[in-house]
């Protein structure tokens, strides 16, 4: 029993000496006050208290829940609550000037959930202007009484809760949600192949992408598009819905003309959409019957000869990086520029993964950034970067979430005189659409 209380004394002094260790580095602290145990189907309370100083500037508690669990503001001491994608934010860009923020919020824990989960959460904010720091709070352990309304067959522990669900979004047939490619029609007169595609939409609804890859020595151009976005660069012909078109099924087409003599063309396509917010890929079928003006009969015909000859059945991925252009003669690269004193210790530093940012100007010369945004009223400091022949600007900070860079453009819009503001996105440092961004991190769109 000694053994037992020497324990506890020093795990409690370990976490107070793991707290004020914290308060020297940064001079903030963060705890959470939490019930230790939830009853599945019913909710508790979180409260948080974050001791801050007297800084003002743009901060966000978060805390991610598992699948199972869900989240409802309480109180957020004048930040923006919100619980999307399995995370809790609470948002300040301008924090309160007291020296303590008090946070509280309810979890539900789902009605067929056991077991128990470690729950971690953590505040960020802007140092100095300039540097970013995280304080997180202890781990906290919530153990889930299962629901006795709920027969001991369909209680799930909280760590498979989400594989388990996910046999919905499989369940509604992403199989069946299948993109078929016409077999090239060569036009004569023309002088280019006719590509049609036929999507099976299914259970799919948004965030919709095919990629085509075609052939050195081939230009695609878009026919009909079906309110999609349609571009073509390094041999992919891409089409991208951020919202699909209502028709169950329905086609697409594009033109691919030949820089040269040409008489056949090779096309490999992937279909990659969501369902249930989950992210599948299939491959394009390429069939040689006519698929255009097909009534669901004749599809259900060709669906149905497909079920024993598709030999990967749908998988959740990431968007595939697509293929790099065919290799040039080796060349001397040109020598990279020496950073402008005028803006040295501003210059971006890209992050690896995907990173959402706010930009807020752009030119063909540089511009003394200190002199140029003083009496632009931003609150966190501009970076540059040289980008395809331009130099651009955005602020600090970027961000994982998508969501939290759109409320930072709407901050900005409604703040200062930069009224137009737009959020880039970036895949290891490399630009990428906001489009290809979300699909890649599973995110949703937000106006």
């Amino acid at each position: 029993m000694r053994r037992f209380f020497t324990l506890i004394v020093v795990g409690i002094t370990f976490i107070m000496l793991s707290s004020f260790l914290q308060f020297l580095q940064t001079g903030v602290t963060v705890s959470a006050n939490m019930p230790s145990v939830i009853q599945a189907g019913t909710e508790i309370t979180v409260n948080v208290n974050i001791r801050k100083g007297k800084y003002t500037g743009f901060a966000v508690f978060r805390q991610d829940l598992p699948a199972g669990l869900t989240a409802q503001a309480i109180s957020s001491n004048y930040g923006t609550f919100t619980f999307e994608d399995q995370k809790v934010r609470v948002v300040w860009f301008n924090a309160p000037p007291d020296d303590e923020l008090n946070i509280s919020y309810k979890i539900i824990a789902h009605e067929r959930l056991s077991g128990s989960v470690e729950l971690n959460g953590q505040y960020s904010f802007i140092e100095n202007n300039i540097d970013r720091k995280s304080v997180a709070h202890q781990p906290q352990m919530l153990a889930i009484t299962p629901s006795p309304s709920v027969p001991v067959g369909r209680q799930v522990d909280i760590k498979d809760f989400a594989k388990v669900s996910n046999i919905e979004a499989e369940a509604v047939g992403a199989g069946q949600t299948i993109a078929f490619r016409q077999q090239p029609v060569w036009m004569e007169e023309e002088r280019f192949f006719l590509v049609l595609l036929l999507v099976n939409r299914d259970a799919a609804q948004k965030y919709a992408k095919i990629d085509e890859t075609v052939p050195s020595g081939f230009v695609a151009v878009s026919i009909d598009t079906k309110g999609g976005i349609f571009s073509f660069s390094n041999n992919i012909a891409k089409f991208i819905w951020m919202d699909m078109p209502a028709e169950p099924f329905f086609t697409v087409s594009y033109r691919l003309i030949p820089q040269g003599n040409q008489r056949s063309v090779k096309i490999d396509g992937l279909f990659t959409f969501m369902v249930n917010d989950r992210t599948f890929n299939n491959k394009v079928i390429e069939r040689k019957e006519t698929l255009a003006g097909l009534n669901r009969q004749q599809l259900n015909n060709i669906l149905r000869s497909l079920d024993m000859r598709i030999d990967d059945p749908p998988v959740v991925a990431n968007i595939p990086t697509p293929p790099p252009p065919p290799q040039q003669p080796p060349s001397q690269p040109p020598p990279a520029r020496p950073p402008s004193s005028v803006n040295a210790g501003f210059m971006l530093t890209h992050e690896p993964g995907v990173r959402f940012r706010v930009q807020v100007a752009a030119g063909h010369k540089e511009i003394n950034i200190p002199r140029h945004f003083r009496n632009f009223r931003l609150e966190s400091r501009v970076l540059r970067e040289e980008h395809e022949g331009w130099f651009k600007y955005s602020v600090d900070p970027s961000f994982t979430d998508y969501k939290d860079a759109r409320d930072l453009r709407v901050h900005i819009s409604n703040t200062t005189v930069i009224k137009d503001a737009f959020v880039t996105a970036y895949n290891d440092g490399k630009r990428i659409t906001v489009q290809e961004a979300l699909m890649a991190s599973n995110q949703q769109w937000i106006r």
